[in-house]
């Protein structure tokens, strides 16, 4: 019989079914002698466990946790929008073993990289090059530039410190292979050189033009120099074998923005150069939303689905065209270290004549890290604050800021004809999802959302205010577009491409349909959840 007690386990020899005298007992440390007697035989259980933290490393590790809060409560939201810290806030408080990693790689201003005036060889270069833009020194043609554009600029270059300027703008670009015809025929013509830079680029049957003429700029003599951002180069199918082709084709080609440890190159991974410009002898610019690739991006699933992305980019000419030379030269030096001069970009020196000092009032916007006070969200909100007539906003990604959402809805309530242009289906859940969690409020306050029918993407990135004034360019309508993504926009007073753009704006109503508060109301309860669920990270998109 085994019976328990508060001090052991006791064995008596009372029972015939229980452990054989001698062998099992004895295994278990008991003496044989006592076995069979009678006599109680007391086994004490093993010592319990101690290997409890010691009191002190409980209280360090509150001390911890406590001084992560109270340093995060006060550097999280330096520089950043309060949704933004609130975000990270939320993350670090409730996870912080993962929070702050992120945060120290993602969300931490170091990552960054300088501003731009904080970077004494960079902020030179630039202001040599539009030292001698001549719109900085007045005498607009076509009757200068009204009032609200002359503030609108003035804003701009406060914050950038690229002048008012003027052009003309050429022709407008929508479809994509004819897009590139018309820079490979640009191409065909350079004698001097060709600046590219673009996010994302392949040479596939619909490149396959602007390369082969690319190719023969290089041969005739003619300095050819691409940059690509490193995460959008490999983005597209077949990126390795597109470089190899680069590294035989003649042109001098770098990446931007590469994150590689070992190298030095230590940054935010998520940080992008989204610029699209193509410049033809200093003389040329395109400028748009195009990416250099086909409008499937040479994707077999996108292929197989039929989908395909819309875009739109503009070609000018004129003074303006130096101060997209002047993005393009800031970024070959972070990307070379090497400074440009005015000879390499063809450009005239200060007090020259330059012929092409005639046009339109216009401006170049770059924004991006570089920039922290975000210029091209400030020049949104301007430009629809402004607005007394109507506004029309194409956009692939919609996630408006708080200021930005007030001033569209607030023209809207106002009785100003406020049209938002968007993509039915997206290539983002999140994205797409945070970006539908603002239609409610959109719809209400009575802007005309129009739903570009699947499975194309409308690409397109511009703005057009009461007929009279526009910006296009590679900025989305959205947060990252806003702190995270280096972008640059063309903002123009021309009658000529809001003409075009507003003949945009009537082919994509022609393929899309207008959402309604009635319909938006009536979906699945879960469909507004998980829209609402996914807003909460929009700030950190």
């Amino acid at each position: 019989r085994v019976s328990c007690s508060p001090v052991g386990m006791r064995f008596t020899a009372a029972s015939r079914r229980t452990f054989p005298a001698g062998a099992d007992l004895n295994s278990l440390g008991i003496p044989s002698s006592r076995i069979g007697s009678g006599v109680t035989t007391e086994m004490p259980l093993p010592a319990p466990l101690t290997h409890q933290p010691p009191l002190w490393l409980w209280l360090l590790l509150g001390a911890i946790d406590l001084a992560i809060r109270l340093i995060a409560l006060g550097v999280v939201p330096k520089k950043r929008r309060a949704s933004t810290s609130t975000a990270w806030l939320l993350l670090i408080f409730l996870w912080p073993v993962v929070g702050v990693p992120l945060y120290l790689f993602f969300g931490s201003w170091w990552a960054m990289g300088k501003s731009l005036r904080s970077d004494p060889a960079a902020h030179q270069l630039v202001k040599g090059i539009l030292r001698g833009d001549s719109g900085n020194k007045g005498g607009l043609g076509n009757g200068g530039m009204d009032e609200r554009t002359a503030a609108l600029m003035r804003l701009n270059q406060k914050q950038t410190s690229f002048p008012p300027s003027h052009g003309r703008v050429l022709q407008l670009l929508g479809d994509t292979d004819q897009a590139f015809e018309a820079m490979a025929r640009e191409v065909d013509q350079a004698t001097h050189h060709v600046n590219i830079l673009y996010f994302q680029t392949s040479w596939d049957h619909s490149t396959d033009p602007l390369y082969k003429a690319l190719v023969r700029a290089c041969a005739r003599g003619v300095k050819v120099r691409l940059l690509i951002d490193h995460h959008g180069l490999r983005t597209i199918p077949g990126w390795r074998g597109f470089t190899r082709m680069l590294d035989e084709s003649g042109i001098e080609w770098h990446l931007m923005l590469p994150m590689s440890i070992f190298k030095g190159h230590i940054r935010r991974p998520d940080l992008r150069n989204h610029r699209k410009l193509l410049i033809i002898d200093g003389q040329k610019a395109f400028i748009g939303s195009h990416n250099l690739v086909a409008a499937d991006y040479d994707t077999p699933a996108y292929q197989k689905a039929g989908i395909e992305y819309h875009d739109t980019s503009v070609e000018v000419s004129g003074a303006v065209v130096r101060q997209v030379q002047a993005v393009f030269a800031s970024d070959w030096y972070y990307a070379t270290k090497q400074e440009l001069s005015l000879e390499e970009l063809n450009l005239p020196r200060d007090g020259e004549v330059n012929d092409s000092a005639m046009g339109q009032p216009m401006q170049i916007i770059p924004s991006g890290p570089s920039y922290p006070s975000e210029p091209n969200l400030r020049m949104f909100i301007a430009m629809v604050s402004q607005a007394r007539q109507h506004v029309a906003i194409a956009s692939p990604y919609f996630i408006p800021d708080e200021p930005l959402l007030a001033a569209l809805t607030g023209a809207a309530m106002s009785g100003v004809r406020v049209d938002l242009y968007v993509s039915e289906q997206f290539d983002q859940f999140l994205v797409g999802h945070a970006q539908r969690a603002y239609y409610e409020s959109l719809l209400i306050s009575g802007v005309n959302v129009h739903l570009y029918a699947p499975p194309r993407m409308l690409h397109s990135k511009y703005v057009v205010i009461d007929g009279e004034l526009a910006a296009i360019g590679s900025s989305n309508m959205d947060y990252r577009s806003f702190g995270l993504n280096y972008e640059v926009m063309l903002l123009a007073q021309d009658p000529h491409l809001v003409q075009l753009l507003e003949g945009n704006n009537r082919r994509i109503e022609a393929s899309s349909r207008l959402l309604s508060l009635e319909e938006w109301n009536a979906l699945p309860w879960y469909k507004h959840y998980i829209d609402n669920i996914c807003r909460l990270g929009s700030a950190l998109l």
